[in-house]
């Protein structure tokens, strides 16, 4: 019985991880660049249950008479756990937004961002800002690396910004001003050879944990748009009722099997009038 009672425990916290992580999807729904996360469950090993007669069978009702048994009769579950909780990087719709520090990806690419001293980040979300110093950054303050690693500064006293499919960021010079179109940098756009090797560090940005990192090669820029979240609402619904009652179940078995426990050991050692 307790064995049963830890079974359902462990369902129970593998159900309610899993709204955590639905609910955490549904709530970014509208984040542009965020990527969904799935979870991954596994049981443990589980046992093998035999019927064993070590006696020789001479007694009356013996289950083979005169032969000892060791026979098979299935298999005991332990419960499961979270074995990993892996990101879809699947391609998310592209949103028009007509802002020029707007860029949206296409393909398996990420912009590099730099996130402290030595300290690099890999994100999709192409909300893009010119700070008080001029440097190209996200929203959350961080700057845009270009190919080279360095942070890339614009001034908006230069002419509008300009960016094409392969990353080039180009500004305009004003009309009549006698200047000509300048290149400033390219965006330090990457791909990697594995993507399951990518962790989240936290909202729409990634740490590589060992995959090989390349230049891109099949990752296009639009300009003007940022790519939405791949986060489904209405399958996000679904998944999260399904598991509610999933943990319900779940508890409903544990109080079963505590149920069960208490009438044993208040049971136990009686011995009934004759």
């Amino acid at each position: 019985m307790v064995r049963g009672l830890y079974t359902a425990a462990t369902g129970a916290l593998v159900a309610e991880a899993n709204v955590d992580t639905i609910a955490n999807n549904l709530s970014n729904a509208s984040t542009a660049g965020f990527k969904r996360t799935l979870m991954q469950i596994q049981s443990f090993p589980q046992t093998a249950l035999y019927r064993n007669q070590t006696d020789p069978g001479q007694l009356p009702n013996a289950y083979i008479a005169g032969v000892a048994a060791h026979q098979p009769i299935g298999t005991l579950g332990s419960g499961s756990y979270i074995y990993d909780t892996p990101t879809q990087f699947d391609q998310g719709a592209l949103n028009q937004t007509d802002n020029p520090l707007d860029i949206a990806l296409q393909g398996p690419g990420f912009l590099t961002v730099q996130t402290g001293p030595n300290q690099t980040a890999f994100t999709r979300a192409g909300s893009l800002t010119i700070s008080a110093q001029g440097v190209l950054e996200t929203t959350r303050g961080e700057p845009v690396l270009d190919t080279q690693g360095n942070t890339i500064t614009v001034n908006p006293q230069n002419g509008p910004v300009q960016i094409d499919r392969q990353g080039n960021i180009v500004q305009n010079a004003q009309p009549g001003s006698g200047q000509q179109n300048t290149q400033i940098a390219q965006l330090g756009i990457v791909e990697f050879s594995d993507t399951n090797l990518l962790r989240a560090q936290g909202g729409t940005n990634f740490v590589n944990a060992g995959a090989t990192a390349a230049a891109a090669r099949q990752t296009t820029v639009t300009q003007g748009a940022v790519e939405s979240s791949n986060a489904n609402v209405v399958r996000s619904m679904v998944d999260l009722i399904s598991n509610q009652r999933w943990f319900e179940a779940n508890i409903k078995m544990v109080q079963a099997q505590d149920s069960l426990t208490e009438s044993a050991i208040t049971t136990v050692g009686r011995s009934s009038a004759n």
